[in-house]
């Protein structure tokens, strides 16, 4: 179980950049607001959507400038779509939906141009990170991070950047997902769920050792944090310290408020006392209270197990 921060957060790109094998096609012009181009791509009118956004882009007002250059940005992703067989890390490769190089330069220099113009909106940063990130373009996703923590100065923008962290946790690279927290520590140092994130990578990439200390700020800073603690335990659990392990979960336990919560945690504890403490009974005992009936193996007799 990774943090709070790496599970999904409400990451939507605002740009309504659209989905590319749902754009293909042209026709004859029927709108003449650059506000209609959302639902030009939606109809598969992408000329016409182009055609109406080009005529925009030296506009007098620097809000249809800006617009322009989103729109076009969602018209050069139409048709690119692709399916990509990823590397992951420690889980091999990953197949999954992205765009061809072609179609994501050209709406990486849409986007660019945008934030030029318009360096304060959010919508950019994420529409320019999401494209890089289905691209499968890790090492240039961090370094527009960092560039857009240089640049975003928004009240929402920490919650902004950490909505990357589930889905590339989902998407397996870990890697990626530690420099991406690690450049976020950097622009904004002593951030918990920063801290959580880091330490949860670690973990999964199997670095234990490095993970516990940052969990373990990451508890001092958000005492109050149940998952953070769970986290903790975790790794204490996987580095052996078994001790640790069992007063985090005990911890983390006491925190959590949602009933589903707690019963599938309790479930985990019971495999944790039964397998490390060796104490079956009373994981029995803690499996017929939150596990189903095929989940209970503390209960079954010895040579069934």
């Amino acid at each position: 179980m990774l943090s709070r921060s790496v599970r999904s957060l409400a990451g939507a790109i605002l740009l309504a950049l659209t989905t590319p094998s749902a754009c293909a096609g042209s026709g004859q012009a029927q709108s003449q607001k650059l506000a209609d181009w959302p639902q030009l791509l939606d109809q598969k009118k992408v000329d016409e959507a182009r055609k109406l956004c080009n005529s925009f882009i030296n506009s007098s007002r620097l809000s249809e400038q800006v617009e322009a250059q989103k729109c076009l940005a969602n018209a050069a992703l139409c048709g690119g779509e692709v399916l990509r067989l990823e590397g992951a890390d420690t889980t091999g490769l990953t197949l999954g939906s992205g765009y061809t190089p072609e179609a994501a330069d050209e709406a990486l220099t849409h986007l660019n141009i945008a934030l030029k113009l318009a360096p304060q909106d959010l919508s950019i940063h994420q529409g320019r990170l999401h494209v890089l990130e289905a691209s499968g373009r890790f090492s240039e996703m961090i370094e527009a991070v960092d560039k857009s923590a240089e640049i975003y100065k928004g009240a929402d923008a920490l919650e902004a950047w950490l909505a990357y962290a589930p889905e590339l946790d989902g998407l397996h690279q870990y890697k990626a997902a530690l420099a991406f927290m690690q450049v976020l520590d950097k622009h904004y140092p002593g951030q918990p769920d920063v801290l959580a994130n880091i330490g949860a990578f670690l973990d999964a990439l199997n670095r234990e050792s490095e993970a516990i200390p940052y969990l373990e700020r990451a508890v001092k800073l958000a005492p109050k944090d149940p998952v953070n603690a769970w986290d903790l335990a975790g790794a204490y659990n996987r580095s052996n310290q078994i001790e640790l392990a069992d007063t985090w979960y005990k911890k983390g336990l006491s925190l959590m408020t949602d009933e589903q919560q707690i019963a599938q945690s309790n479930c985990f504890y019971a495999e944790f006392i039964d397998k490390k403490l060796h104490d079956p009974k009373r994981a029995c005992l803690l499996e017929k209270k939150n596990c189903a009936a095929a989940e209970r193996p503390a209960c079954k007799a010895p040579e069934a197990r």
